[in-house]
């Protein structure tokens, strides 16, 4: 298996589109529809045009014998807001998926913006793995290399939504350096839901990460004086 940018020359469009929308089962069939066709084609539109939430230069691939196994898609900080990225939306789009966004990202995500974030932070809005590749380490392997690559730019904070129940994508969160900062209650056509905010803080990890190399090298000194 390999991690790679998403490029229409080397993957599947169609698989990609499949993948974003079986991410969250009480988002996307709000935004896009609930017949799978009309939404993948809605979809790839929006990958193939770029400059919104799901534009190819989002995505990361984990690719396997060829194929799509898993994709992780992954907003900068300095993205476009609701209301900029809702038009992002319509010029690809069309119109009433742009309104649909626009009122489902209100509907379940309010909190998200209307509190000043303290600083401006990357943002994990799809995670998922092919059912046949799951339980193989690739949601894992797409976390690691998202946190390398806003280590490597200086980023500071990865922010992600869970929406509860959803304990085996918690704990894999939790695993890679995650916590939970926050949980609210969202409330959308016919049921309510229980939406968990979580953050990886990169420039923690990287003082523990400097800590543990400061400690371990001071043990190697320690046991060379010893000797």
């Amino acid at each position: 298996m390999f991690i790679e940018p998403f490029s229409p020359d080397r993957h599947c469009t169609e698989e990609v589109a499949g993948l974003i929308y079986e991410t969250e089962p009480a988002y996307f069939p709000l935004v896009f529809g609930r017949d799978r066709k009309k939404a993948l084609s809605t979809i790839e539109r929006l990958i193939l045009a770029g400059g919104n939430a799901f534009g190819r230069e989002n995505i990361t691939c984990a690719v396997r014998e060829g194929r799509v196994a898993g994709i992780l898609v992954m907003q900068a900080p300095d993205a476009p807001g609701l209301v900029k990225g809702a038009l992002a939306v319509a010029r690809a789009a069309g119109p009433i998926t742009a309104v649909r966004f626009f009122l489902v990202e209100l509907l379940i995500f309010a909190p998200h913006y209307l509190k000043r974030e303290p600083e401006p932070a990357y943002e994990i809005s799809s995670l998922s793995i092919a059912p046949a590749e799951r339980g193989r380490g690739i949601g894992a392997a797409l976390l690691e290399d998202a946190v390398r690559r806003v280590r490597s730019r200086g980023g500071g904070r990865i922010v992600l939504s869970v929406i509860a129940p959803n304990p085996p994508a918690v704990r894999l969160y939790e695993r890679a350096g995650f916590h939970t900062v926050s949980t609210h209650r969202a409330w959308v056509p016919y049921r309510a839901l229980t939406v968990l905010t979580m953050v990886y803080d990169a420039v923690q990890d990287r003082s523990d990460t400097l800590m543990q190399d400061f400690d371990e090298t001071m043990r190697d000194v320690r046991r060379d004086l010893a000797e």
